[in-house]
């Protein structure tokens, strides 16, 4: 269960990983866009994140010495974040361009889901 858990550990950073730099490669761009991965690296990070407190819960009800649980708090903060930034990539999915702040937005909302995650160790 553990090598599992590691798996969708890989899968979630990775896919935030994709969401920063698509995000990141539309700075120097002058009308910037939804990029067509986004919404992609998005979902899997969501997906992967859920499977991940799912197996974490399971393991921390089987071994609760040896596996912490989670935030509960933290998590939902870091889902609703996930939730917003994703409402905001499919509002303007099929814009021809967005506003500099919408950009912004999007960027700075995954840099904070980022910190959050920093607290879950």
């Amino acid at each position: 269960m553990s090598a599992l858990s590691n798996v969708f550990l890989a899968l979630h950073i990775l896919a935030v990983a994709g969401v920063v730099i698509l995000l990141l490669m539309q700075a120097v761009k002058v009308n910037k866009v939804i990029p067509k991965g986004l919404i992609h690296a998005l979902v899997t990070a969501l997906v992967a994140g859920l499977v991940m407190v799912g197996i974490r819960s399971v393991q921390h009800h089987d071994h609760p010495a040896q596996y912490g649980n989670y935030n509960n708090g933290t998590l939902a903060a870091k889902f609703g974040i996930l939730l917003i930034i994703l409402y905001i990539a499919l509002k303007n999915a099929k814009a021809e361009s967005i506003s500099r702040s919408t950009w912004l937005s999007l960027l700075g909302l995954t840099v904070i889901n980022i910190g959050l995650a920093q607290s879950l160790k």
